[in-house]
């Protein structure tokens, strides 16, 4: 009797077992199914904060970065931030000195020497950009994304190199030049441009400006004073640079070298389209003249509409090189997702492969030496150039331009001298006038950094 009861508690004991086994095993099968068909329960989203001041770099994310990285992107969510662009740098800076995690924001060539100089940025280092990365790169976008230590922050995914574009027809007719290397001759040094301008308003009576507006020109003119005004800490004007600056523009105007339209105005895209020898220009602001879809509203295709000027023009360096625009990629010190922003910066700014379906699918002139040199084998014809080559008519900016350590005074104090520059030539004040106001200006400006200037007696 005490057997078969031993024997019976053997036997429930074992079901029991097996029971609990079977039980448990049900549960976790509910749990993996229940996990798989939740995935983003288990896998939280990642949010990826990106401040621009316009949609062309979402655009580009969305047309040719995320279909070919699905995989990276697919847990994440981005916040995109759009900021007007007249606030656009100040507002991303508030943010990054308020400690703001922004993962990514995009900056042009004005904005780089703030970004770049400001402690909360990154550097490209923290996201996992090695120097061996961006050996592609154009130099002059390094230097422009780069603080006062030389640590480059920013990486730029377009060049942008600036040029001159001049009407062929009116430098055969008023200067007696057929030939672009003998016009790249004359347009080479400050000398010689403002003899052109010279000749072209005797020749022309007048008719035919130099340029729309001397703010163009002063794109080159600030690039040539980039790192010149700080020495030892202090900001030191020197007053050769002061005169020398004062009286070109004072020059050009005596010459009638400018027809007085702002810039990408109604009346600008009139006088280049008709009138205007020369202007300065950069790829952004041509490239899509390359594409069947040209966008009907760019000066480029106005000119083809009205058959005026478009076929008639080549280019040239301009007498300083110079950086026009560019976009170029940042990140916060305190961004949770550098690992992820470093990746997507990496392709857009490092990757030759990337940025030739870029630079194919937008026509933009990417930030990438082998990349260009592969397309301007190509032969794809800018039709406003007359057929020459869309991408390598930049090649040679790009490869000579040469530009100092930038300050983050260089833009202001620029501006201040622009500012004299046009009193003096509108004969507002004297060139002595000229020279103090820029100087008391500046010591406005600069008070820790700078003497203020001896009063004109």
């Amino acid at each position: 009797m005490i057997l078969a009861k031993f024997k019976l508690f053997r036997k429930n004991s074992v079901f029991s077992q097996a029971f609990a086994l079977i039980t448990s095993a049900a549960i976790l099968l509910s749990m993996a199914v229940s996990c798989g068909n939740n995935k983003d329960f288990t896998q939280p989203k990642t949010t990826l904060t990106i401040m621009c001041w316009n949609d062309d770099f979402r655009d580009m994310m969305e047309k040719y970065f995320i279909p070919r990285n699905e995989e990276l992107m697919e847990n994440v969510e981005i916040k995109w931030i759009n900021e007007e662009i007249v606030t656009y740098a100040d507002n991303v800076e508030k943010r990054l000195d308020n400690g703001e995690a922004i993962d990514i924001f995009v900056g042009n060539d004005d904005m780089a020497p703030r970004f770049a100089n400001n402690a909360n940025t990154a550097a490209l280092s923290e996201l996992g950009i090695t120097e061996a990365d961006l050996a592609g790169q154009y130099t002059y976008t390094r230097v422009l994304a780069s603080d006062a230590n030389k640590v480059q922050k920013g990486s730029a995914i377009t060049a942008e190199p600036g040029i001159i574009i001049y009407r062929t027809d009116y430098a055969e007719k008023y200067l007696g030049i057929t030939n672009q290397e003998e016009m790249q001759e004359l347009l080479s040094s400050w000398d010689t441009f403002l003899s052109v301008a010279q000749t072209l308003n005797e020749k022309s009576n007048g008719k035919v400006k130099m340029l729309t507006n001397s703010s163009e020109l002063w794109m080159s003119v600030e690039s040539a004073m980039t790192g010149l005004w700080m020495s030892d800490g202090k900001l030191d004007v020197s007053e050769d640079t002061i005169s020398r600056w004062l009286n070109y523009i004072n020059d050009l105007g005596k010459c009638s070298a400018f027809c007085g339209s702002k810039v990408m105005s109604d009346d600008w895209y009139s006088a280049v389209s008709d009138g205007v020898f020369c202007f300065f220009s950069a790829p952004w602001l041509n490239k899509n003249v390359s594409s069947l879809n040209a966008d009907t509203n760019t000066i480029f295709s106005t000119a083809k509409n009205n058959g005026q000027s478009f076929g008639k023009w080549k280019t040239s360096l301009a007498p300083n090189g110079f950086v026009y625009g560019g976009s170029w990629l940042y990140s916060s010190i305190n961004s949770q997702n550098k690992q992820l922003a470093g990746k997507i910066i990496k392709k857009f700014t490092c990757d030759p492969e990337f940025m030739r379906v870029l630079a194919l699918g937008n026509m933009e002139y990417v930030n990438n030496r082998s990349a260009i040199a592969e397309l301007s084998q190509i032969g794809i014809e800018n039709p406003l150039f007359d057929g020459l080559d869309a991408f390598s008519v930049y090649s040679n900016a790009a490869e000579s331009m040469e530009i100092s350590l930038p300050t983050v005074y260089d833009s202001t104090i620029s501006q201040l001298l622009y500012n004299q520059a046009i009193q003096y030539k509108n004969n507002k004040v004297t060139l002595e006038e000229a020279s103090y106001n820029f100087r008391y200006n500046v010591w406005k400006k600069y008070k820790n950094i700078t003497e203020k200037p001896e009063p004109i007696e």
